[in-house]
């Protein structure tokens, strides 16, 4: 699908998303919108999430735009309409592949970036006594899969604490390793408090020793620019429904090319396998195919992993790098804000999310305190869903922050309505 191919999506299905300053106004046939010169209050009218509603949770899920929707829509209909099987040609590996920095043949499409975590862990050759290292900012689907294999089979889970800076967080990582150190398998960018770790360094420390680098890939996708080759690592784990804003419960998985006939296959069905012949004595079945796709086995779902490549077009068109710096700027503005909050009454702010610029994303994770126990994270974020600001509450590992997400189709009046039931949470509440 190219982009002239795209942008007929859109059509006069686009109908507009509106702020209060804002009103809602149909939006022009998309054939004749330039996205890599649209402004951002153009760019939001694309995307249906109810005006009332401020979304500042997109590391959770994003917001579908209309042109991807009526992309997955249509595809469905055509299905039914004509009777037709979905057909995998590999156009969205290849246009993956082109974002990420990768052969096409080394990517292959997974429901979630859990699963793709499982085929990782579960792949690799590993032995009782072996040390996986890991952070202390994991999701439950990062860590989850090593875990129940560490208890499983006596393996053992190593954590450190990610740095206020990324040198520090290289220096954190590098203490925990010792001869026992098979594999380092880290976040990218963790949930909680939105941290881009040093990726590139991490790997290349892995690859000096001899340890696999495994990479959850959750959130840089549609955040921001990455090369997997020039990453360097062994395996990446990633999906298309946040920050790509594709269709939800569809991810993808990095193999690289050299470790694919030495990575186990835990299941195997259509697609991932040439040839098989149960009439014949013995049963035959073939090696699986030469490709990453080996572990997408089975019924996929073709409309979705269409709508999947329209995400890729759409984010492409509009312009990774505008859109790096916009969700950046955003992010920024509202660290800088959170930091500008005093003190007062017993209540205090700490902030989590490193202030150095190439720790930072596109999401802040902050932590609320108070003498008299009565003003919490938990709390905020309750508050501000009242309010009907939607944001996460990040309870896990004891972490116990408020996670504030910024995509390009916010603005910075959400980010000063956010700041101000903020200070009113704190001291007016």
């Amino acid at each position: 699908m190219n982009r002239k191919k795209f942008l007929a999506f859109g059509g006069s299905l686009f109908a507009a998303y509106h702020t209060d300053k804002l009103k809602a106004t149909p939006l022009p046939h998309s054939s004749f919108i330039d996205l890599s010169t649209a402004d951002w209050d153009l760019l939001r009218m694309q995307f249906p999430v109810k005006s009332e509603l401020t979304f500042l949770n997109n590391g959770t899920m994003g917001i579908t735009p209309y042109p991807i929707i009526k992309a997955l829509n249509d595809s469905y209909l055509s299905v039914a309409e004509n009777a037709a099987y979905p057909h995998h040609d590999n156009a969205l590996e290849k246009k993956l592949a082109s974002v990420v920095g990768a052969d096409y043949d080394e990517l292959c499409m997974t429901k979630n970036v859990s699963e793709g975590i499982n085929h990782i862990c579960w792949g690799l050759n590993l032995k009782k006594g072996d040390e996986i290292i890991m952070t202390t900012h994991e999701h439950v689907g990062g860590c989850g899969p090593w875990l129940h294999r560490a208890k499983l089979e006596g393996l053992i889970i190593k954590t450190f604490p990610l740095g206020k800076t990324a040198e520090e967080t290289i220096e954190n990582f590098k203490k925990a390793i010792t001869k026992k150190t098979k594999v380092m398998a880290v976040p990218h960018i963790p949930c909680t408090i939105g941290q881009v770790l040093p990726v590139k360094e991490l790997c290349q420390i892995c690859r000096e020793k001899g340890i696999i680098s495994s990479i959850d890939g959750a959130h840089p996708l549609g955040m921001i620019q990455f090369n997997l080759h020039d990453m360097g690592c062994d395996y990446y784990a990633g999906c298309f429904h946040k920050w790509l804003l594709g269709p939800i419960g569809n991810g993808w998985m990095y193999i690289r090319k050299d470790l694919l006939s030495t990575t186990k296959i835990t299941h195997v069905a259509a697609y991932s396998l040439n040839e098989f012949n149960m009439s014949a004595q013995p049963p035959m079945l073939s090696d699986p195919i030469n490709e990453a796709s080996r572990y997408s086995y089975g019924t996929f779902n073709g409309p979705a992993m269409l709508g999947c490549e329209a995400a890729l077009i759409f984010y492409t068109s509009i312009g990774p790098q505008k859109i790096e710096n916009r969700v950046k700027e955003l992010s920024r503005s509202f660290q800088d804000k959170v930091n500008d909050l005093k003190p007062a009454n017993g209540v205090k702010i700490e902030m989590l999310t490193p202030e150095e610029d190439r720790s930072r994303g596109a999401q802040v994770g902050f932590k609320i305190s108070s003498d008299k126990k009565d003003k919490t994270s938990g709390g905020f974020v309750n508050y501000a869903r009242s309010k009907k600001i939607i944001l996460r509450h990040v309870p896990e590992n004891g972490i116990d922050c408020v996670r504030v997400s910024t995509h390009y189709y916010n603005s910075e009046d959400d980010i000063d309505l956010c700041v101000k039931t903020l200070r009113e949470y704190l001291y007016e509440s």
